[in-house]
């Protein structure tokens, strides 16, 4: 009876363990300034179909001090956005983990998501007056941002999350129709030597400053919840690796050239000495 009562106890105990483990208390994130509007980019991406609607997006602008993110959403009638932090994938706990939080967007039941509609919020000087709560909780064992509205919005949702100080970017894909990584000018990926995206983007473009942009389409994957990593470097660094490889070549080429040469003179210094060894023998002989 007792050794009965102890297994249950202790399977309660793991029970109580594995629980806490996969669900943590949700703790209130309170944003104490403002947004700056400013510092971000409000493209409005449009759906492949013909309509040419905006759609929901989420877009990574990779910065060059490689330390942060600037991550701009476009929401289309939507009550709730989980917010995974790149550096979820390592366990991280930092006390602030999303910064400069930019709202724009209007209730869904009073707008229409139109291009128009998206480029007049793209104008506003002032964020939108639209109440909301920030929540941080560890869910299996992966750290998750709630950002809730009390009726869906419509409209833009921007803020900075902190990085890896590495090239290499990565992160849970979001639940949107379209996810997008800016890279910073002068850096590119697709090279298997320096680094590539995997799972491979359903199509890579350029914008207008010259950034390599990188799009997957989640009709077109598999899962909705796999890790996408992008590792690149700069546009420069296949040609200088290449110039580096051919110096390499180049002094193998010089030490090996000088060494032939130098076993060419140390055997004909050898075959001198050879006969004039050949030669003071036979003057022996002779006497």
């Amino acid at each position: 009876m007792k050794l009965r009562t102890k297994t249950v106890f202790m399977l309660l105990a793991l029970m109580v363990i594995f629980v806490s483990g996969c669900v943590g208390e949700k703790k209130e994130i309170v944003l104490n300034n403002p947004g700056n509007i400013s510092n971000y980019e409000y493209e409005v991406f449009l759906n492949e179909s013909d309509v040419q609607m905006p759609a929901n997006t989420t877009t990574y602008y990779l910065l060059e001090n490689k330390t942060k993110v600037q991550v701009v959403n476009i929401v289309i009638n939507t009550s709730k956005l989980e917010i995974y932090p790149p550096d979820t994938l390592s366990s991280s706990s930092e006390d602030n983990p999303i910064e400069n939080f930019v709202l724009l967007a209007d209730p869904a039941n009073k707008t229409t998501a139109s291009l128009q509609t998206f480029k007049e919020l793209s104008t506003r000087n002032e964020t939108s007056a639209i109440n909301y709560t920030l929540t941080q909780e560890i869910s299996r064992n992966m750290k998750v941002i709630n950002l809730e509205f009390k009726e869906p919005v419509t409209g833009f949702i921007a803020y900075t999350l902190e990085i890896p100080a590495t090239q290499s970017f990565a992160f849970l894909k979001p639940d949107s129709e379209f996810t997008r990584v800016v890279l910073p000018e002068g850096y590119v990926t697709g090279n298997r030597v320096f680094g590539i995206a995997r799972p491979e983007p359903s199509y890579v473009t350029s914008d207008e400053k010259g950034r390599q942009t990188l799009v997957w389409v989640s009709s077109k994957s598999e899962d909705r919840e796999e890790v996408i990593q992008v590792k690149y470097y700069t546009r420069s660094a296949p040609l200088f690796f290449s110039a580096a490889i051919i110096a390499l070549l180049s002094g193998v080429g010089l030490v090996l050239l000088h060494y032939a040469r130098s076993k060419k003179e140390l055997e004909a210094v050898r075959g001198i000495f050879e006969f004039e060894k050949e030669y003071e023998e036979e003057r022996r002989k002779r006497k």
